[in-house]
C-alpha cells in the first residue's frame, strides 16, 4: 500500500507538490503502481490508499546511489512494501514510479 499526492484535489491542495515543481498524475484509491528501487532494480506493485506525503515540506531533498540521485518526497510507501526494495533503516530510497 502506498500514499499518493494526487489522490484528489483536496489532497493536492494539502500535499502541494506543485511547490517543489512536481506535476503528478490524478490517480485514486485503488489505483496500482510499481515502484523501482533505482540502484538494485527491485520492484514493488502498491495499491494507493491514502493522501500523502506532504510533498511541499521536503522540497529539494534529495538521496542519491551510485552517483544518480532523485529529489523531493513523492510517495509514501507501508513498512511492508518499503521492506519489499529496500532496508527500512535506509530512511529514504531514490526509486521510480511507473504504472
Amino acid at each position: 500500500m502506498a500514499a499518493w499526492p494526487n489522490l484528489s484535489s483536496a489532497c493536492w491542495n494539502v500535499t502541494n507538490p506543485a511547490a517543489c515543481g512536481e506535476n503528478m498524475p490524478r490517480r485514486g484509491c485503488g489505483s496500482v503502481m510499481n515502484i523501482k528501487h533505482q540502484c538494485s532494480g527491485a520492484t514493488v506493485c502498491v495499491t494507493l490508499a491514502d493522501c500523502g506525503p506532504n510533498t511541499q515540506l521536503w522540497c529539494s531533498e534529495k538521496t542519491c546511489c551510485n552517483g544518480v540521485c532523485r529529489t523531493h518526497r513523492v510517495v509514501d510507501l507501508t513498512p511492508a512494501a518499503y521492506s519489499a526494495i529496500g532496508s527500512l533503516s535506509s530512511g529514504l530510497l531514490p526509486v521510480y514510479i511507473y504504472e
